[in-house]
């Protein structure tokens, strides 16, 4: 049986002179999807890893190059999609009593497609008087996993000369956290050095935990809270 769609709902009824009438709005989720997506890419890259020989270069290394790409880009996704989802619960809701400035700034942040997400989620924090802690484990590897998604999705060709992308900054930050393939750890490569299960199993685990940090700060629900997790 497939995992039921996280919807919600709303039930309005109206009375007329022929009587009453009932209304169900629904409303469409996806975080919850994006992360299941990634995490099936991930246990996938885990099957190809686990039956091959890693240490030489092979068929083996196109499996990886289709899986581990998926579970980075679908783990950012899902922090983008749980953004947006949170501002809607915020905009849907009548308890918070939030000022009307801040009810037009949140729908601005809703529909702000700049891809700077962990900046939207501070932005919904300071709305709710709440000091994020931007400097934890947890936000710099949700902004190095944003970062590796948009290298991703806006890739650029690099010759293995151009050391400004093989061996900048952020990727040099990336490989303190992820393992990288054998066959790159000498004459490392970007992206084709991340190609490992190890990094796609941090691209899920930094979306779960930058989540769960985030819905304690604020005080709501973790939408990922119990979802499965990785070996």
């Amino acid at each position: 049986m497939s995992e039921p769609h996280e919807l919600n709902a709303v039930a309005f009824t109206t009375g007329s002179a022929d009587g009453m009438t009932a209304k169900l709005s629904l409303r469409s989720n996806f975080a919850v999807n994006h992360l299941r997506v990634a995490i099936q890419a991930a246990q996938s890259a885990h099957v190809v890893e686990r039956a091959s020989d890693t240490s030489q270069h092979g068929a083996w290394f196109d499996g990886m190059m289709m899986h581990v790409p998926v579970a980075i880009t679908m783990a950012a996704a899902a922090l983008e999609a749980n953004c947006n989802e949170i501002i809607q619960d915020i905009l849907d809701g009548s308890t918070l009593g939030l000022a009307q400035g801040h009810i037009a700034l949140l729908r601005d942040l809703k529909h702000d497609r700049s891809g700077n997400t962990t900046d939207h989620y501070r932005h919904i924090a300071l709305l709710l008087d709440q000091t994020p802690d931007i400097g934890s484990l947890a936000w710099q590897d949700a902004a190095l996993l944003v970062r590796f998604r948009n290298a991703l999705m806006h890739f650029k060709p690099a010759w293995d000369s151009e050391t400004d992308i093989h061996d900048g900054k952020w990727v040099r930050t990336l490989k303190t956290k992820v393992p990288i393939s054998p066959g790159y750890q000498s004459n490392f490569m970007f992206p084709y050095g991340f190609m490992t299960y190890g990094c796609a199993k941090w691209a899920v685990r930094s979306s779960q935990a930058f989540s769960a940090q985030f819905s304690s700060l604020i005080g709501i629900p973790d939408r990922f809270a119990g979802i499965e997790a990785l070996p």
